[in-house]
């Protein structure tokens, strides 16, 4: 995974080949950088635009026998010359170092996740106050690094208020709008056509498994709670993936591969998307468990395949709904709480009384730029 911060290793030594130029790392590391690419990725002014940092560079028309005849380091810089009356192309070492060697293009965030049961979790569950996150970015750094860690992160001592929330959010991203609006201040009183509208038990899930790109980020904070019952329950879905793919590989096969459609009736809407329960990117690794058994649509495979994803959903959601696997808590006045959506299932259980929560959601891609720019301060 990507992080954006440079490597501190230092040129050795330089050769020019037929095909590139060759890097000898201090620490042993050789690298293999084309011309094409060099050229392709040249950081002069008249390469990349100094202020957007966009290529400006007509690719397709650089010459693809395009070769170097010399390479030289100067200061942070890797200076390449090349045959006939190309300018030299500036490329900064540690750019060079964090494609030090090749791999598939990757665009996550290098955060070391810890997959969590209730045993665990219960022992180092994360929490900043409110304070760190509004004073300053390095409060919103480690308050992001938590989510990142562990698919989510308490808020405490914030005051138990509209405004305190939708500052909250705004230290992640801009709020964003569903069918429900952009930020929400609700109770059990059905103004929607959901039972998170309701005081019934919500069995963990993940929210917007009817979009096609279903919501990142989601902040929770409860503004009153007069009652019983109500606690707030958590499950790392990365963890019962892990599980699975050990212990239960077929189930973990049909959760990756079958496609489960979501939809939302109401509201003047008909909402559809479907995508499997583990989605992986193209280099195998897990981006997103997207899971909600109350707004699974309709679908029919041939009878056996259908039989074998009914035992894989069932196996599933035996661990969801097994106390052992979550986290549970009854979330006071004052207490916000930020998931990753595309990580944790959320629930929970049935309560009477009066209960007022609000929140929002924000684009995972943007809880991503944000933490990105926190690594890097």
């Amino acid at each position: 995974m990507a992080s954006g911060r440079p490597i501190t290793s230092a040129i050795e030594r330089l050769e020019v080949s037929a095909s590139g130029l060759d890097v000898r790392w201090d620490d042993g590391v050789a690298s293999e950088y084309p011309w094409l690419w060099l050229r392709d990725h040249a950081h002069d002014d008249a390469t990349m635009h100094p202020v957007t940092l966009q290529r400006q560079l007509f690719t397709a028309g650089v010459a693809p026998d395009l070769r170097g005849i010399g390479a030289q380091v100067l200061d942070d810089d890797v200076w390449v010359t090349w045959i006939g009356d190309a300018p030299p192309s500036r490329l900064p070492i540690a750019f060079l170092a964090r494609f030090r060697q090749p791999r598939p293009a990757r665009t996550s965030v290098d955060i070391e996740r810890v997959l969590w049961d209730g045993a665990l979790i219960a022992d180092q569950w994360p929490t900043v106050s409110y304070a760190s996150v509004i004073d300053g970015d390095d409060g919103v750094a480690e308050w992001l690094r938590r989510v990142a860690t562990y698919g989510f992160c308490i808020v405490e001592g914030a005051p138990a208020t509209v405004e305190a929330s939708q500052d909250l959010i705004r230290r992640v991203g801009y709020i964003r709008e569903t069918i429900f609006g952009g930020f929400w201040d609700f109770q059990a009183d059905l103004s929607k056509a959901d039972t998170a509208y309701t005081n019934l038990e919500l069995l963990p899930h993940t929210d917007g498994t009817y979009s096609h790109d279903a919501p990142g980020l989601q902040l929770l904070h409860c503004l009153a709670f007069d009652g019983t019952g109500g606690e707030s329950t958590m499950v790392d879905g990365f963890r019962i993936a892990d599980d699975l793919r050990r212990d239960e590989p077929d189930h973990y096969g049909v959760l990756s591969s079958v496609v489960v459609p979501g939809q939302y009736i109401g509201d003047g809407s008909h909402l559809m998307a479907a995508r499997p329960v583990f989605r992986h990117d193209d280099t195998g690794d897990m981006v997103q468990v997207s899971f909600n058994n109350a707004d699974r649509a309709a679908f029919l495979l041939p009878a056996d395949e259908m039989t074998r994803f009914y035992d894989a959903m069932r196996a599933f959601e035996a661990r969801a709904n097994d106390r052992r696997m979550q986290w549970r808590r009854l979330l006071s006045p004052g207490s916000a709480m930020l998931f990753d959506n595309w990580r944790v299932l959320h629930g929970r259980t049935a309560y009477t009384g009066h209960r007022h929560l609000c929140g929002g959601y924000v684009n995972h891609e943007d809880f991503e730029s944000r933490l990105r720019l926190a690594l890097t301060r």
